[in-house]
């Protein structure tokens, strides 16, 4: 991808910094989904059962933040379904994170 492609450099960085943020925050939210379903499956304790439809809301943003930056930053379809797909994996979306963050950052750079 050459920086010609991306044709809105401040649209695209502030799509950047949305993506990163909720990448974060959709990696940390899936931690407390792990521990809500521990609870719940392993201990039968209902105590973080409202956790799940906030990550369910929290991962929605995440999925809007990928299109976002995919349409700015002019990625095919598929890379955003892999970013999406990867994400649903523990500790992946903190890779990610710092894996786009490293592509696009210098193309916004030029």
């Amino acid at each position: 991808m050459t920086t010609s492609e991306i044709r809105d450099k401040a649209g695209t960085a502030r799509a950047l910094s949305w993506f990163k943020v909720m990448a974060i925050v959709a990696g940390l939210a899936m931690f407390v989904l792990i521990a809500e379903m521990v609870l719940k499956y392993g201990f039968e304790n209902d105590v973080l059962s409202w956790w799940s439809p906030v990550h369910g809301v929290i991962f929605m943003v995440f999925v809007f933040t990928v299109w976002n930056l995919g349409l700015k930053a002019r990625w095919g379809f598929g890379k955003m379904v892999a970013i999406v797909i990867g994400a649903c994996i523990p500790l992946v979306a903190f890779v990610i994170e710092r894996k786009v963050a490293a592509e696009v950052e210098p193309q916004l750079a030029r």
